[in-house]
Order: C-alpha cells, then structure tokens, then sequence
C-alpha cells in the first residue's frame, strides 16, 4: 500500500516549488538562502509540530533551485513546469 505524503505545492509558469511537509524540521535554510525571498513559514505544523516553509511568493521563483540544495532533510524540490 502507497503512502502520500502532504505536500504544499505552488507554481507559477515556469516553475513548481514542492514541499514535503512532513520531512522539514523547521531549519529556515530554505527560507534564508533565496535571493527573491518566495519562502516563508507556513501557518500549519506538520505531524512532528514544525512549521514547514510555504512558497507565498511564488510568482518570484527564478528556479535557482538553492532552496532545495541547502535542505538537509530533502523537504523540498523545485520543478520546471514551462519555458
């Protein structure tokens, strides 16, 4: 049996940020290495009571993808979804 983990998903027109919230302990990596600043702390706690980060602005994501490289525990990946 497959289980589907919550996941926080946005997009804008070239790329999708994913968040796997269960996995994010909180850190902030992710929130403080964009250089647009499309991260925050989401409002909702995962199963583990951390707050995992919420793209709110997405319509900046340049897709540098250093969100997903600085995290350690591999809660979130960035996907192109257009050109």
């Amino acid at each position: 049996m497959a289980y589907a983990l919550p996941l926080i998903s946005k997009e804008n027109r070239k790329y999708r940020v994913n968040v796997i919230v269960d996995r994010c302990k909180e850190c902030g990596l992710c929130i403080s290495v964009c250089p647009v600043k499309v991260l925050a702390k989401s409002s909702i706690l995962n199963k583990n009571g951390y707050r995992p980060p919420d793209p709110v602005n997405i319509e900046k994501c340049i897709g540098c993808r250093l969100c997903e490289y600085s995290c350690p525990d591999f809660a979130i990946f960035v996907e192109v979804v257009g050109k």
